[in-house]
């Protein structure tokens, strides 16, 4: 059983006790398939392994034909109409008790008020036996007289456990028990909407493998996953079991979202939130909804989205109809439920009931289709729908500012001519008493962008904390991070972490608060850039994979496109070159971020000559590229002087020098022109200067190499191989694995060697047998690389490479480098350790 040690040792001591002679009673009670008749089945076949006779029952769902039926059956006697019950039942268990008894009850949930109070009165009599007593009962409703008689045991010294949902690790767990292969990533997302229910999870993927969606843990090719008809009856027959009330308000929920507003739910239902509150807590106390802060919400999406579909389409809609549907779907895109946001909005569009609808009312709703349009990355589409609303004459003030707020933040992901962007937010800022707050604030988040672009970054900065002013946190607005997470994005460029760590931890708080899980992905995208300018690359990797799992969940590309750049940097400095080219290859090419790294990946790959033809583009936007990436200046120098390019050297150097004069006291912008002169002019001073002055601490290592490397040049062996020491100091502490292996072949051509490995208590033989160089050798090797290809790339020679090899065979107990691929393929890349 998964993730059930506490519950089990719970189990054992019970078992314990019966064997040792004494009485003993376990309780066991939990929502609807979180697995008490598993717990009770297996703890039935671990007490007949250690000898303990074991009576089972339960009574039947539609309730119990005669007083104490279950008991009797229980103990397979035949109930004397004119016999007093209790004596007998205490009879029979009396003569069973003879040796250790296990009597094991479940859905107590079920049974009659007298066999209730005939277990309570055994308990008192029987409490000198050898008769251990397990019991479950559902929380499915919190009515029944179960509960009360679960209460009155644990006073009385019974042990309780409380089963709940499996963790997410767990859920992953059960899906690979279940289909004997951990699942893909598109079955897993169905497995994450299960809410880690195990009753649920199983029966959606065995549905799905009985009516052949899935083979082998893989969606079929051509296949559109749906909810499988098992799991719809699973859940029919959960809700069936709910009084009518509980039954009509989830029903009628579902249809709102996966969260919605008591008060609207009671408007629809025509009584009030005070009497609906028993058919709340009946539907918690079934597992199906929770409380968050401000609403109640559906525990599984699965699980409403089957409720939703049992709605006939005309109640559906008749409900829609009352309801304020932009609030609902609002609603959906704050919490980060953009493709049911779209399929609202849409179906709202398409219903006849809007037939008659005014003018305004459909250009509100197909103003938050283009709202939604450009969330998710339809841009040309939510451009479009944004225009259509615009030319509808005498548009409400919120529906106009709604809609040009898209047009503009469009303009600006479009990467439209930055004159026109300038010309538009200005435009807009100056007729701010015409427009709200927030669309105020987007175009002089707009204007800000454009000054960064142009190099002007502390006057990006002062826009972008006036836009922030402006919309405080005010997290009812539309889009109520915007000015935040922007702002803190720019901090970011500009290496002032501690402070866009405030408004990160400040944003990501109100987001808690209120259940605004869209922009989720946003902030852990944010965070990786930030652990990655620290040098903590593991974390930034933890975080970049945060923000594509929640960015996947709830399709919104540009976190995806930061998170992506981040894992690619990851990869790049870990030596990793072919993760690093398959991270940028669906990325868009046209941003300096994308096209910077994948020339950086390009030239470690294939040398300098092959990226020079990639920076043109990065050459025409010096000044943007620079400005967000400052450590580029001086990889593009080098690269630059590589191939005898001296004149496009001194044009770089030329624009971080400018881009320093125009930012005072930004050391970021210091540290690069620094870094970048001392290289075209092997300025020992500089390369000094920009060591000291680097708050980005690869960029502090690299300046420092490339001091350790002038020094040497100029015949100062020992001031050069302390430099070169400092660099790899840095570089061990954040992990970059390549650049370590790059100064170590320095140092060992100075006559200085280093240990690149270190002791550790491992396996003798498997994965976790390996070094941190073999691995990587396993790694390349499995790519394709050969034994020269991987020496290049680790700086080391082939002969060292072989020598690894040979060692990784052995350990893994393989004679080939096909095996060692077929091995590499079958753990994962991402985790192979045991």
């Amino acid at each position: 059983m998964r993730e059930r040690e506490l519950e089990w040792h719970e189990v054992a001591g019970l078992l314990d006790s019966v064997q040792a002679g004494k009485a003993a009673t376990l309780l066991v009670d939990g929502e609807p398939g979180t697995g008490k008749t598993r717990l009770l089945d297996e703890s039935a076949a671990t007490a007949g392994e250690r000898g303990i006779a074991v009576l089972r029952g339960a009574p039947e769902e539609l309730g119990e034909l005669v007083p104490c039926g279950i008991l009797f059956e229980t103990l397979d006697l035949r109930l004397d109409p004119g016999s007093r019950a209790l004596e007998a039942l205490r009879t029979g268990f009396e003569e069973r008790a003879t040796a250790p008894v296990l009597a094991v009850l479940d859905d107590l949930q079920w049974a009659d008020p007298a066999t209730l109070v005939a277990l309570r009165t055994l308990h008192g009599l029987l409490e000198l036996q050898p008769i251990g007593w397990l019991l479950s009962r559902s929380t499915a409703s919190e009515q029944d007289q179960s509960a009360s008689l679960f209460d009155l045991l644990e006073r009385h010294g019974a042990g309780r456990v409380r089963l709940s949902s499996l963790s997410p690790s767990a859920a992953v767990a059960l899906a690979t028990d279940t289909l004997g292969v951990e699942p893909d990533p598109e079955t897993l997302a169905l497995v994450d909407a299960a809410g880690g229910n195990p009753l649920l999870i199983i029966a959606l993927l065995t549905g799905l493998r009985d009516e052949g969606q899935v083979d082998e843990g893989q969606v079929l090719d051509g296949i559109a996953l749906r909810v499988p008809d098992r799991f719809i009856r699973v859940v029919r027959h959960w809700i069936d079991g709910l009084s009518t009330v509980a039954r009509n308000l989830v029903e009628t929920a579902a249809v709102l979202g996966r969260s919605f507003d008591p008060e609207q739910a009671a408007a629809l239902l025509g009584t009030t939130p005070a009497a609906l509150l028993p058919a709340v807590k009946e539907s918690m106390a079934a597992g199906i909804l929770a409380a968050t802060a401000h609403d109640l919400a559906f525990r599984h999406e699965l699980v409403r989205l089957v409720v939703a579909e049992r709605v006939p389409p005309p109640v559906r809609l008749a409900l829609l109809g009352q309801v304020d549907l932009v609030a609902v779907v609002d609603t959906a895109i704050a919490e980060g439920r953009l493709r049911e946001a779209e399929q609202l909005v849409r179906g709202g569009l398409a219903e006849n009931s809007f037939a008659h609808a005014s003018t305004h009312s459909l250009a509100e709703l197909r103003c938050v289709l283009s709202d939604v349009m450009y969330l998710t990355g339809s841009l040309e589409e939510a451009m479009r729908e944004a225009e259509t609303v615009l030319a509808v004459p005498d548009l409400p003030g919120h529906i106009r500012d709604r809609a040009l707020l898209v047009r503009l933040s469009t303009m600006t992901r479009l990467r439209s001519d930055g004159a026109s962007v300038r010309a538009y937010a200005q435009e807009v800022v100056e007729g701010g008493c015409r427009h709200g707050a927030v669309l105020t604030a987007a175009a002089l988040i707009a204007l800000a962008e454009t000054e960064r672009d142009e190099g002007r970054l502390t006057d990006a900065l002062a826009l972008a904390a006036d836009a922030r002013q402006l919309t405080g946190a005010n997290v009812s607005a539309v889009h109520p991070y915007d000015a935040r997470l922007a702002s803190a994005a720019m901090l970011t460029d500009f290496h002032r972490l501690d402070e866009a760590r405030l408004l990160v931890e400040d944003a990501r708080e109100d987001m808690s608060a209120h259940g605004h899980h869209a922009w989720e992905a946003d902030i852990s995208a944010l965070v990786a850039r930030s652990e990655l300018l620290e040098g903590r690359l593991d974390g930034a990797a933890s975080e970049a994979e945060r923000a594509l799992s929640l960015a996947a969940d709830r399709a919104t590309p540009l976190p995806a496109a930061v998170a992506t750049a981040v894992l690619a940097t990851v990869t790049l400095r870990r030596g990793d070159l072919r993760a690093a080219a398959r991270h940028m290859a669906g990325l868009d090419g046209d941003s300096p971020g994308h096209a910077l790294l994948t020339a950086q990946i390009t030239e470690a790959s294939d040398g300098p000559l092959a990226a020079m033809p990639l920076l043109a583009g990065l050459l025409e936007r010096q000044r943007s590229t620079l400005a967000v990436n400052p450590t580029a200046s001086a990889w593009l120098v080098r690269v630059a002087l590589a191939v005898d390019d001296r004149e496009v050297a001194k044009t770089i150097v030329a624009t971080a020098e400018e881009l320093e004069a125009v930012n005072p006291g930004v050391l970021a912008l210091t540290a690069s022109a620094a870094h970048a002169r001392g290289l075209l002019d092997g300025d020992r001073d500089a390369l000094t200067q920009a060591a000291a002055r680097s708050d980005d601490m690869w960029g502090k290592a690299s300046a420092t190499e490339d001091l350790g490397v002038l020094l040497a040049a100029d015949g100062r062996h020992d001031d050069a191989v302390g430099s070169l020491d400092r660099a790899l100091a840095i570089y061990h502490e954040i992990g970059s694995v390549r650049d370590s292996a790059r100064v170590r072949k320095r140092l060992r051509g100075m006559g200085v060697r280093h240990r690149h490995w270190s002791y550790a208590d491992r396996p003798v033989c498997g994965w976790g047998s390996l070094t941190e160089t073999e691995l990587n050798v396993s790694l390349l090797v499995a790519d394709g690389w050969s034994n020269r290809e991987v020496a290049e790339q680790m700086f080391i020679s082939a002969h060292t490479v072989a020598f690894h090899l040979r060692h990784v065979y052995r350990k893994l107990q393989i004679n080939s480098r096909v095996e060692l691929t077929r091995l590499v393929t079958i753990r994962g890349r991402d985790e192979p350790g045991d």
